[in-house]
């Protein structure tokens, strides 16, 4: 694999799997009121609806805290059984009336009361009773809850809750409990946990720059004879004992951690399922997280400006480590035209970074703020194999 191209994949894969695990929302555009969810959900998600007011009247969604935000039933043996639940009191500073306006949207979710209204399968059916045009009128939404998948079960056990309680265990002992910190220990950790196969990843990057002037060759020489080409890369490989795909698994690695700190912090601290977290820390209040790092910024919501620079500008560094001066007329074809591979070089040195501030100032900012420190020590690493003699 390309080392130009292998941060461009990553956010590619990234992306792919952060679609995967975010499918749009089934709806009916048919009455005046929408309710609007997925028609399955499993066990352990929280369960979210969306509504969407097509009349010409405001919809008032009255305060019901600390009781579930609307009413929701369960199919049972041929009738609807009303569901109902309650969180702590304390948990409700900030609660009010909604009120949404004609043509508007509103997103109900309703957090902590998932564990307990949507907690066995079946059939459920959520409604809305409002007022339109001085009418008292009902709209309602059925959806399904499942048993978790082998591979939701196999992410939870495997990545997902090992993230989580380790992300929680280190804020519930640092001054403060900041998540920043948290995140920036979390870091540490998995860096030094995979300080040898980073090392030797980076290693064999460096082995491949100092024959890619040769690859390059290749690509010019035989740009007309793909099974030359290939027969004569394998030759580079194996007289230099390098491999393109050797420093890819440390990467590949960072995919379910962004993934699993994208989830912890993206509806904030109060909508994580209790079930997910270790006996051990079963007693910590969350609700006592502090979001904000250094006072400045909060890292639970999205910061598109600040920490999107300071990420690309990190990037920016790491990538120009990591492929050295890039000499776009070291290699010419025969013609004498600059090998466009070279160009290629340079011309990502600058892209790619500013595909990664994109990216950070798309989502919440604990997984840009976790990118950027784990860049941070990337680039530590970096200079430390750049000046190794080997």
């Amino acid at each position: 694999m390309n080392k130009l191209m292998r941060p461009l994949l990553f956010v590619l894969i990234f992306l792919i799997i952060f679609q995967f695990f975010n499918k749009k929302e089934e709806q009916n555009l048919i009455d005046d009121v929408i309710l609007a969810a997925k028609s399955k959900i499993s066990i352990g998600n929280e369960v979210v609806i969306q509504v969407k007011n097509n009349s010409e009247t405001e919809i008032i969604i009255p305060n019901n805290c600390p009781k579930n935000p609307l009413s929701v039933e369960r199919y049972v043996n041929g009738e609807w059984i009303p569901k109902e639940a309650e969180i702590a009191a304390e948990n409700c500073a900030g609660s009010k009336e909604v009120v949404i306006a004609p043509g508007e949207n509103y997103t109900v979710g309703f957090n902590q009361w998932s564990w307990d209204l949507f907690n066995e399968e079946g059939k459920y059916r959520i409604t809305l009773n409002t007022s339109i045009d001085e009418n008292e009128k009902a709209y309602t939404h059925e959806f399904n809850i499942t048993a978790p998948s082998f591979l939701k079960k196999f992410w939870n056990n495997v990545f997902y809750k090992p993230i989580l309680n380790t992300l929680i265990f280190l804020i519930s002992v640092m001054p403060g409990n900041n998540l920043g910190w948290g995140i920036i220990l979390l870091t540490l950790i998995i860096k030094i946990i995979l300080l040898g196969p980073n090392h030797k990843a980076l290693k064999a990057q460096r082995a491949m720059q100092k024959v890619q002037p040769q690859l390059d060759a290749l690509k010019i020489k035989y740009k007309n004879d793909p099974q030359r080409l290939s027969s004569e890369t394998m030759a580079i490989w194996k007289k230099y004992k390098v491999s393109p795909m050797s420093s890819c698994l440390p990467m590949l690695i960072q995919f379910p951690i962004l993934i699993a700190i994208f989830y912890v912090v993206k509806n904030g601290f109060n909508v994580i399922n209790p079930d997910m977290l270790y006996s051990t820390l079963k007693e910590f209040d969350i609700l006592t997280i502090n979001p904000h790092f250094l006072g400045i910024i909060d890292l639970t919501k999205i910061n598109i400006i600040a920490l999107p620079i300071i990420v690309g500008g990190l990037q920016f560094i790491q990538m120009r480590l990591t492929l050295g001066k890039v000499k776009t007329n070291s290699l010419t074809k025969k013609d004498d035209a600059p090998n466009p591979m070279a160009g290629m070089g340079k011309m990502m040195q600058y892209v790619m970074p500013v595909m990664i501030a994109v990216f950070t100032a798309s989502l919440p900012a604990a997984v840009g703020f976790y990118w950027g420190t784990s860049t941070l020590f990337g680039i530590g690493q970096q200079v430390i194999v750049n000046k190794s003699k080997d």
